[in-house]
């Protein structure tokens, strides 16, 4: 059984892979050595990959895990099964560089347009190669809404809202509208601009505000909730001499 930890800015996923399969994944608000003994505990692992936007986590899960088999933390320069084709890779998020590798894991061979709604919004691209060629990176759903809030004297704090109106009559309507539909109009361009430019390509979303927006854009796409953590494994697995490319 593989083990996979994605964690992020507000909540750490953990995820149990069997042979290449997803066999069961949990959520959890912060990681304490507590916590990760009960992750080891809950399945035998034999090998285990690590994704964190910090490094202060290192020492902490190297003294938990010790003796309890293979552990990777993800890094640029480990060998992946995608090229990575970034002016600075050293700066590059683990999670965009796991997400990719999940979406290629899925739909190989072709063009894809990585989507990753979270505290962010990165837009990725990974062509038909299997090249890693950069992308962008904007604020995501509720950091818009708080920023709008924290950096002005009178707008409130708005929270997401699926029965907005094209047009905002009152003050929290027209920032429901414009955070939300500016967020459409932005993955829409990116999905039109990528599908002339690429024939054939693919569209995945991913990120906790996926599922918000995954009914609001001009085509369906398709939304993998475990995008990053079929990445980190499929990372896992690369690194031990299996592709199941």
């Amino acid at each position: 059984m593989n083990l996979v930890l994605d964690i992020g800015n507000t909540r750490t996923k953990a995820g149990w892979f069997d042979r290449g399969r997803l066999a069961g994944s949990s959520h959890f608000e912060a990681l304490t050595p507590g916590i990760l003994a009960g992750i080891m505990a809950r399945e035998p692992v034999d090998m285990m990959m690590v994704s964190s936007v910090s490094e202060s986590y290192r020492d902490m899960i190297s003294e938990v895990v010790i003796g309890s088999g293979m552990i990777l933390f993800l890094d640029h320069s480990m060998p992946l099964p995608l090229e990575i084709d970034y002016g600075s890779p050293e700066t590059l998020g683990n999670d965009r560089i796991a997400a990719a590798a999940g979406a290629w894991c899925i739909m190989p061979h072709v063009p894809i347009l990585v989507m990753d709604l979270g505290t962010a919004i990165t837009i990725d691209f990974v062509s038909a190669a299997g090249q890693f060629t950069g992308g962008n990176i904007s604020p995501g759903l509720h950091t818009r809404f708080s920023s709008l809030h924290e950096h002005t004297a009178r707008l409130p704090l708005v929270e997401a809202d699926g029965r907005y109106p094209e047009f905002g009559t009152n003050t929290r309507t027209a920032i429901a509208a414009g955070v939300q539909q500016g967020i459409i109009h932005e993955l829409n361009g990116y999905i039109s601009l990528f599908e002339k430019r690429y024939p054939g390509c693919r569209n995945v979303l991913t990120g906790g505000d996926a599922g918000f927006f995954a009914g609001k854009l001009i085509k369906p796409v398709p939304e993998y909730p475990d995008l990053v953590l079929t990445g980190l494994n499929y990372i896992l697995e690369f690194n031990n001499g299996i592709d199941r490319k």
